[in-house]
């Protein structure tokens, strides 16, 4: 498949490396967490372009930019701050230790937030000589003082972050830190409460493009066999990552429940991105159960409903996954803002629906909202529904929607 780096700035590639080439690397059965990828290794597998992105567009080799994700290295965590302050060090070691242990954030998603905290505290170190901003929070009389120690930091970093995106990325990061530090009891105040003002930032507008209800037709209907329509009920009928769909197992699927009225998959601890939970089928089970049964017939599977006898993992690889979505994409003509979907889009599908779905609940709540005298509702359905009620109002109009959209033609 290709990638349109020339619109990828630096946290854009960072976050690739960590969704897309990581993940790659441990699935070849080589240690991320020591081992950096080759050249050659990065061609043979479609990153080519990535390589020439940092070249082209940013002037780094890749050497240089594993140095400034910090990848592929095995420094104690501790040492990883390059500051010399030790209570500020085990400070900012515990929150990602806690981010990736006791909340079950991904690596994916805090090892880039620890490289913005990383840069913000070395910035916070050269320009103020000091390495401890922790002292300062302690005492309200220090609040103006620090606000301006903060605010020389991002002097810095809105001069060399490129876009509005990579600014509020390391304003929310480190903001988040600091709000970290209040609620532990490290910090009276938060200086970076509304530092975007000291900028006259605007706040950047996130573009989150989705596909349509007729576009989700379109690519099933252009899917050619039972596999690439099995992908596109799994991504836009469930809302899972791409990653989720090719390591879905048997074992996570609970088909005839007791203790629920719908079909779902469960998630375990390492399993998703968010943690464990579970995710109802409202629609596609025929292409579920048709999946199951043509793949029982092989006496070797191994259970996945995607199964590979070459990947290390013994499952397809979201980047196989990819290249089959847009093939799909290609024969049913659908693009968005002028470019080819990716499995992601119809993730945003989903959740734009389910948005819809909820609105329009409140919507039917409204004059039982009236006739009770409540204000919204809401109201109606947060106090005089249980969650079993509403939970059951969502699915219906959910199911409801999603039965209309994979409908063989």
């Amino acid at each position: 498949m290709s990638y349109r780096w020339t619109t990828k700035n630096l946290d854009d590639l960072e976050q690739f490396y960590y969704t897309e080439v990581e993940p790659a690397l441990q699935a070849d059965g080589l240690d991320s967490a020591t081992e950096r990828p080759t050249y050659t290794w990065m061609v043979e597998h479609g990153f080519s372009g990535f390589i020439k992105a940092l070249r082209r567009d940013h002037g780094l080799t890749p050497t240089e930019f594993y140095d400034r994700i910090d990848v592929g290295t095995t420094e104690a965590e501790d040492e990883y701050w390059g500051i010399e302050h030790d209570l500020v060090r085990n400070l900012l070691s515990s929150y990602i230790d806690e981010l990736l242990n006791r909340r079950g954030h991904p690596e994916t998603t805090v090892y880039p937030l620890r490289s913005r905290l990383k840069k913000y505290v070395q910035v916070y170190a050269e320009v103020n000589e000091t390495a401890d901003f922790v002292a300062p929070l302690r005492d309200e009389a220090e609040r103006p003082a620090e606000i301006d120690r903060a605010l020389a930091v991002f002097d810095i970093l809105n001069e060399v972050l490129g876009t509005p995106a990579s600014k509020f990325k390391y304003l929310e990061d480190t903001r988040r830190f600091y709000k970290h530090l209040i609620r532990s009891g490290h910090a009276l105040y938060n200086p970076l409460a509304e530092m975007e003002k000291r900028f006259g930032w605007d706040r950047p507008e996130w573009d989150n493009p989705a596909l349509t209800r007729d576009q989700i037709q379109a690519l099933y209907a252009a899917a050619e066999t039972p596999e690439e329509r099995f992908i596109v009920v799994g991504l836009a009928g469930w809302g899972i990552r791409p990653s989720e769909l090719c390591a879905l197992h048997t074992r996570q699927l609970v088909l005839a429940p007791v203790d629920d009225d719908h079909p779902y998959i469960r998630f375990t601890d390492g399993e998703r991105k968010n943690g464990p939970g579970t995710v109802s089928l409202l629609a596609g089970l025929d292409n579920l159960k048709a999946r199951i049964d043509a793949l029982a017939d092989d006496s070797e599977w191994n259970g996945y409903l995607f199964p590979s006898s070459t990947a290390t993992a013994g499952h397809l690889t979201t980047g196989t996954l990819r290249r089959w979505f847009a093939d799909i994409a290609v024969r049913a003509d659908v693009t968005v803002a002028g470019s080819a979907p990716t499995p992601k889009l119809c993730r945003r599908f989903w959740y734009s629906l389910y948005g819809e779905v909820v609105r329009d609940l409140a919507e039917q709540f409204e004059p039982i909202a009236a006739d009770q005298g409540s204000t919204s509702a809401d109201v109606v359905l947060s106090n005089y529904l249980s969650e079993a009620e509403r939970r059951s109002h969502r699915r219906a109009a959910m199911d409801s929607t999603l039965s209309t959209l994979f409908v063989e033609g």
